[in-house]
């Protein structure tokens, strides 16, 4: 016997919603989720315990499998639920299209900036498969990734672990937006940008290093080395990426052979 369900408008956007249960079975967690928290399962845990499981999770029907639903919000709850061994769970179902604007949903915990750029990779890699042909620029992309910045962090970070991810974002901000190309276009200028992004990211650890030799390390070294050789710090005009980064690297290269230069700017932050 099919589930009953409710349906009904949000009281906003006027989108089209179904609220339901459904059994955990069909249930499952959309690929480009962040990790999940064990610790935050783990107060979930305690308190659906102490009053329930109160908050539906948001979904949407999977393509071609019927009764079969993605978690786009509220992974956490579906764990700390399948720990309690709770076979049934209640639901909204959203319009498809909400699956490429997943981030918004996010609201458990605010994201860093790794995780961020998962996201946001994953999100793009996904309407890179279904349309290829749509412009980096659409609305409908900004409003999924939010920043374009993190597509390119996405790629690097898949490359380098070890990667200053927020130490580069306000250098980021000023000269990787959404471009005007479609997206399969845009992609592979995006792999060339993470690739001198990387290339960036090790000259400023082997800066970074020599400063750590000199016993003059602090937790902000990185900020304060990139913000240092960033040319256009006090500029708020957007500028192109590659000149931005050329110039940066060249900076930084003076840094590598002459670490001294930044030294008085660190102990500045340091007193």
């Amino acid at each position: 016997m099919a589930a009953k369900q409710l349906l009904f408008k949000d009281p906003y956007k006027g989108n089209e919603l179904v609220f339901k249960l459904v059994s955990v079975d069909d249930l499952e967690v959309i690929p480009h989720q962040r990790k999940p928290s064990q610790y935050h399962v783990n107060h979930l845990i305690y308190s659906i315990e102490r009053v329930g499981f109160l908050i539906p999770l948001i979904v949407v029907e999977r393509e071609n499998k019927k009764g079969k639903y993605w978690i786009i919000d509220g992974q956490h709850r579906y764990l700390a639920a399948k720990k309690l061994n709770i076979d049934t769970l209640p639901v909204i179902v959203v319009p498809p299209h909400f699956v490429t604007l997943m981030m918004n949903f996010n609201i458990e915990k605010e994201l860093n900036i790794r995780e961020k750029a998962h996201v946001g990779l994953s999100v793009y890699r996904e309407i890179l498969k279904k349309d290829p042909k749509k412009i980096e620029s659409d609305p409908l992309i900004m409003d999924s990734i939010e920043k374009a910045y993190y597509i390119t962090l996405g790629i690097a970070y898949e490359e380098a672990e070890k990667l200053a991810g927020s130490a580069f974002e306000p250098i980021l901000k000023k000269c990787d937006f959404f471009l005007d190309e479609p997206v399969t276009e845009a992609y592979e200028i995006r792999k060339k940008r993470a690739k001198k992004l990387l290339f960036t990211n090790e000259i400023l650890y082997s800066i970074a290093s020599k400063i750590k030799e000199m016993g003059r390390w602090h937790p902000y070294v990185y900020a304060q080395i990139l913000s240092w050789s960033n040319p256009y710090k006090r500029k708020r005009l957007p500028k192109e990426f590659d000149e931005l980064f050329d110039e940066l690297i060249e900076n930084l290269r003076k840094a590598e052979t002459q670490p001294e230069l930044i030294l008085s700017v660190l102990e500045e932050e340091i007193d």
